[in-house]
């Protein structure tokens, strides 16, 4: 049984420009798996999630390979997937917690078991960012994407990339009591 194509989409052979495609995609994820997944890690502060974001994010991209004109943007849509899913489970989160009764009290220390103090202390303060400045400093410095890249990730101007960095750095610098 053969699988119909577009011919748009797939010169010649459709089904061997397929696989080729789902190679690339495979070797894509293998090599961008770990960037991803800390990006997502510092967005949405939980690692469970962040796989399940990164992951999820895959399968959409992979889903709609058939529709990618051009395989070489694939790790740029990936990266766009992950920022969108991440924007969705902390748009969740927020509905959840307005909702949600408070049944337990928060620790008081925050849980840095496996990781440094200084990376707790830093994800606590990325936390107290407003989410697009959150954005632009992971993606702009943690992802080391350029202002172009990350404005075309985010959806907005370079401009505004260069004002969310600018007021993230800031309020960092205030939030951890030193100049980032």
């Amino acid at each position: 049984m053969s699988i119909a194509l577009p011919v748009t989409a797939w010169p010649g052979d459709g089904l061997a420009a397929m696989d080729e495609l789902t190679s690339k995609l495979t070797d894509l994820y293998q090599e961008h798996y770990k960037q991803l997944l800390r990006i997502a890690v510092l967005l949405v502060d939980d690692r469970a999630a962040a796989e399940d974001i990164v992951q999820d994010a895959y399968v959409r991209v992979f889903d709609s390979r058939t529709r990618l004109r051009d395989p070489d943007k694939a790790l740029a849509f990936l990266r766009q997937a992950v920022l969108n899913r991440a924007r969705s489970m902390l748009r969740r989160r927020m509905v959840a917690k307005k909702y949600q009764p408070k049944l337990a009290t928060e620790d008081s220390q925050p849980d840095d078991t496996g990781r440094g103090v200084d990376r707790a202390v830093l994800k606590v303060a990325l936390a107290k960012l407003p989410r697009r400045q959150r954005e632009a400093v992971v993606l702009r410095y943690y992802a080391d994407l350029s202002e172009i890249r990350t404005a075309e990730v985010m959806g907005c101007s370079q401009g505004a990339v260069k004002s969310y960095c600018s007021r993230g750095i800031s309020r960092l610098s205030e939030l951890l009591g030193e100049r980032v």
